[in-house]
């Protein structure tokens, strides 16, 4: 029996954006919005700029046991895919601040 494999063309969509925005936040012992929700939102990164591990969630119940993401001191964390919801932040000790930029 013979094979036929009909060629095929593939139009990807692609994102783009020509704005970043710097979002301003504070970390804590406490979980708190570090980035609220956008919908125009493209792609998002954090820098954790700190000496400490921040650990990072897309639920307000983020803790440093119950987490999606941690990010060790220096560690950078890109936003795998269009997620335009709130991200929540923690850490063990003290207070501080991540580098957050924001595409949309």
């Amino acid at each position: 029996m013979a094979l036929y494999n009909p060629p095929a063309t593939f139009t990807l969509p692609v994102d783009t954006s020509s704005i970043a925005n710097e979002i301003t936040n504070s970390l804590s012992t406490i979980a708190s919005i570090i980035a609220p929700a956008n919908t125009n939102r493209q792609s998002l990164t954090i820098f954790n700029s700190l000496t400490q591990t921040v650990y990072i969630d897309v639920t307000s119940s983020v803790s440093v046991t119950n987490y999606m993401v941690p990010i060790p001191a220096g560690g950078f964390y890109e936003l795998p895919i269009k997620y335009t919801g709130a991200f929540y932040g923690i850490i063990a000790n003290g207070t501080g601040s991540v580098e957050i930029r924001e595409f949309v």
